[in-house]
C-alpha cells in the first residue's frame, strides 16, 4: 500500500500549476547572456560584397588619372584652362561687398573717417593712380572733394588682376559716376610698377601719379614675335 502511494505522481492544484508555469517562463527570460560564437548571416556577407563591388567600380570609373592634379583646373605640365571673362560690373559688385563697411553701399563713405567714392577725383581721375591705390593701399591725410580724411585703406593686392579691374570699373560707373572701364592689362602693368613700394601716403601717391609709366619695349622691325 505504501509502495503504491510513493509511485503516484505529485498532484498539484490548478492554481499552483499556473503560478509555477509563469515563474518558470520569467526565470527563463532573466537568464544572463553568455559569450559564444554564432555564424555570420549570409545576407550580411552578400550585402558587404555588393558594397565593395559598387565602391570599386565607382573609384575605378571616376578615378581619373589618380594623380594629385587630376581634378585641377590647370593641370601641371598641361595647357592652362582660360576661363571666359566675367561681366566686370557684376564681378565688381561682388568684390565691393567687402568695401561697404567703410565706403558704404551708397558710396558716400563716412564723413571725417572714410572718403566717398561717388564723385571722387581719385575714382574718376587717373586710372593708373586708382589701380596703384587698390594694389598697395593708402594711409594718412589725403584730400577728397575738398575734405581731409585720415584713415587707412588696406592693400587688395591679393586679388586677381581681373578682380581689381572689375571693382575699379564698378566704382567708376556707380552712384552717378560715369567713366570708362579699367583695363586688365593696365592693372597688370601697375602691379609690376608698385611691387615693393609699400602703402601710399598722399605725397608718395602724388609723386607716383606724376611720373610717366615705363614705356613698353618696341621690338626692331623684322624681329620675331614672342
Amino acid at each position: 500500500m505504501s509502495d503504491q502511494k510513493n509511485s503516484d505522481p505529485i498532484q498539484m492544484h490548478p492554481d499552483e500549476d499556473s503560478v509555477f508555469r509563469i515563474h518558470t517562463a520569467a526565470m527563463r527570460e532573466m537568464e544572463e547572456p553568455r559569450d559564444g560564437i554564432s555564424p555570420t548571416p549570409v545576407s550580411y556577407i552578400i550585402t558587404c560584397f555588393l558594397y565593395l563591388l559598387c565602391g570599386g567600380f565607382y573609384m575605378g570609373y571616376y578615378g581619373g588619372t589618380w594623380k594629385g592634379d587630376g581634378l585641377a583646373e590647370r593641370p601641371i605640365g598641361g595647357p592652362a584652362v582660360v576661363a571666359p571673362p566675367q561681366d566686370p560690373m557684376k564681378l565688381g559688385r561682388e568684390i565691393f561687398n567687402s568695401c561697404m563697411q567703410c565706403h558704404q553701399e551708397s558710396g558716400l563713405g563716412v564723413p571725417g573717417s572714410y572718403p566717398p567714392l561717388a564723385g571722387s577725383e581719385y575714382v574718376l581721375g587717373d586710372k593708373r593712380r586708382l589701380a596703384a591705390i587698390l594694389m598697395n593701399g593708402i594711409n594718412g591725410d589725403f584730400v577728397v572733394k575738398g575734405q581731409t580724411y585720415n584713415s587707412k585703406m588696406p592693400s587688395w593686392a591679393m586679388l586677381e588682376d581681373e578682380e581689381i579691374a572689375a571693382v575699379a570699373t564698378y566704382v567708376r560707373n556707380t552712384w552717378g559716376n560715369r567713366a570708362d572701364t579699367m583695363p586688365i592689362d593696365l592693372v597688370k602693368s601697375v602691379r609690376k610698377e608698385v611691387d615693393g613700394k609699400g602703402e601710399w601716403k598722399s605725397a608718395t601717391l602724388a609723386e607716383f601719379a606724376a611720373t610717366a609709366p615705363p614705356a613698353a619695349a618696341v621690338p626692331p622691325p623684322g624681329a620675331p614675335k614672342k
